[in-house]
């Protein structure tokens, strides 16, 4: 089995927050993370991952499997709970996007995500990622070559008037972010391994600062990478570092073990999130009137949302995991 490093897990337990109140009704707060507040999973994906020998198609499809077997049984739950049938509800599970149409290109969007199943398109993009990953890590010798082509793609796919089904056209773009997680562990193996931060984790926090006033607009699950999509990868890489130097900084204190916790149950957060925030803007809903300013409420009902969503994920992903039957049909 596969040693787990406590701050990857600490990483994805940051990562997941961030995640979450990025769904909620204030996201505002979001800014200096919008860069790689997601590609940090790629990034850590990449960071742990490793070729091994067996072959390219064994390989992806055991990452395949444990991605989409949650990924089909947490919108099934969702389907039932919001007794939502509709063609379309069975089209955005299959098609796995938020929406057809680019965000402002039309009145109607066509969103097809429409039981709040709609942070689940990470699952089926990492899918493909995966797959473009190990092109990458079985033929070294075109590396170059290859993650060339990717960003040729990337940039020729933003033309497209739609967005194409299980995120096609951003996984390109998060299968370079892996493979730079992979690269940055061969190359600074040592990197994490001492609470003081390495040289290039300085160098990697100056480089974000400097990519920070490009890092707005964005939105990875409908093909938004600001201003420059350059700058994005950019960001994301050098975010993702920075995440985890602090997760490292974590590691071992009351804090750091929580988040570990949490990050070893973010899948599962990921899923069902959206149920949780649904339930927490409903509690939320009870904070009396003229009681706080309008904002205040927002941030109010944002953070209770936060929370309910984690503990509810966490909780029920504990849950699920308990029962090892459970467990083996939804998760391995």
């Amino acid at each position: 089995m596969k040693e787990r490093l406590d701050y990857i897990d600490i990483a994805k337990g940051l990562g997941i927050i961030l995640v979450v109140y990025s769904h909620t009704v204030y996201p505002d707060l979001m800014f200096y993370a919008l860069a790689f507040y997601v590609p940090v999973f790629f990034f850590c994906a990449g960071y742990t991952s490793s070729k091994k020998d067996i072959s390219l198609k064994d390989n992806f499809a055991r990452h395949a499997i444990k991605l989409l077997k949650p990924y089909l049984f947490f919108n099934l739950v969702l389907i039932l709970y919001f007794h939502d049938f509709i063609l379309r509800a069975i089209l955005g599970v299959l098609y796995s996007r938020y929406c057809l149409y680019p965000l402002g290109t039309r009145t109607d969007i066509c969103q097809l995500f429409v039981v709040g199943n709609y942070p689940m398109w990470f699952l089926t993009c990492m899918v493909i990622a995966y797959l473009l990953y190990y092109l990458i890590v079985y033929h070294p010798r075109y590396r170059y070559y290859i993650i060339s082509l990717y960003l040729v793609i990337t940039v020729g796919m933003e033309f497209i008037p739609i967005l194409l089904p299980w995120s096609i056209d951003t996984a390109f773009l998060m299968a370079i972010v892996m493979y730079a997680g992979t690269t940055f562990r061969r190359n600074f193996p040592d990197c994490f391994t001492k609470r003081n931060p390495a040289p290039i984790v300085l160098l990697a926090i100056i480089a974000y600062l400097l990519l920070l006033p490009l890092c707005h607009d964005i939105n990875l699950s409908v093909r938004m990478y600001g201003p420059s999509m350059i700058a994005y990868l950019f960001a994301a890489i050098t975010g993702s570092i920075l995440l985890l130097a602090l997760s490292r900084l974590l590691q071992g204190c009351v804090v750091g073990k929580g988040l570990q916790h949490i990050g070893q149950h973010s899948l599962t957060i990921f899923c069902i999130e959206g149920l949780f925030l649904f339930w927490g803007q409903q509690i939320a809903g009870y904070i009396p009137n003229g009681l706080l300013s309008q904002e205040e409420t927002l941030i109010t009902t944002a953070i209770i949302q936060t929370i309910i969503a984690i503990i509810g994920g966490y909780l029920l992903s504990l849950l699920l995991h308990s029962n090892k039957r459970i467990e083996k049909i939804i998760f391995h």
